[in-house]
């Protein structure tokens, strides 16, 4: 919603001192819900099982300093990925148990990924800007690629479906 509401901001299309509107909140909140749908319980069960074989006491204290760094960066207004934090937070506890304790090559893939979001963000960012600004500065180029990526993840969803459920791995 802010990358949003800043953007409509800095068009001048909304005032500074004025709240996000509603169709903003709308499409923020769709978007976090189909990410968390789609790919969502990956980044859940690497965090809870695959970077350390964790005990109850590793947990509380992965959420305990996750949660103090959470508090801590929202008083000084710095911006954090909340999976980023848990997911340190994890390999922390994992390591403050012993070093060993910790599937390195599995943290090398999350700070991989990490480094790959930026500008894979930018890159999409720039394609959808590209093929927006197509259609002039009106309303119908966003229109347009709002459609096309609803009917991307609608055809999704149906493969999704018809797949079926996924059978756990042992």
């Amino acid at each position: 919603m802010g990358v949003i509401t800043l953007a409509l901001i800095a068009n001048g299309t909304l005032a500074a001192n004025s709240d996000p509107p509603l169709w903003v909140i709308v499409s923020a909140a769709t978007a976090i819900a189909l990410g968390t749908y789609i790919g969502g319980w990956r980044i859940i069960r690497t965090t809870g099982s695959r970077i350390i074989k964790m005990d109850a006491a590793q947990g509380f204290s992965a959420q305990g300093a996750g949660a103090a760094v959470i508090l801590a960066s929202t008083h000084f207004g710095f911006p954090l990925s909340t999976t980023h934090v848990i997911n340190g937070g994890v390999m922390g506890a994992g390591a403050g148990k012993r070093v060993s304790a910790v599937r390195w090559g599995v943290a090398g893939n999350i700070v991989v990924a990490w480094l790959l979001t930026l500008p894979a963000a930018a890159a999409i960012g720039a394609a959808v800007y590209g093929l927006t600004s197509v259609f002039g500065s009106g309303a119908l180029g966003p229109v347009l690629v709002t459609l096309m990526a609803l009917g991307l993840v609608a055809s999704i969803f149906v493969r999704r479906a018809q797949q079926g459920t996924p059978v756990p791995a042992n």
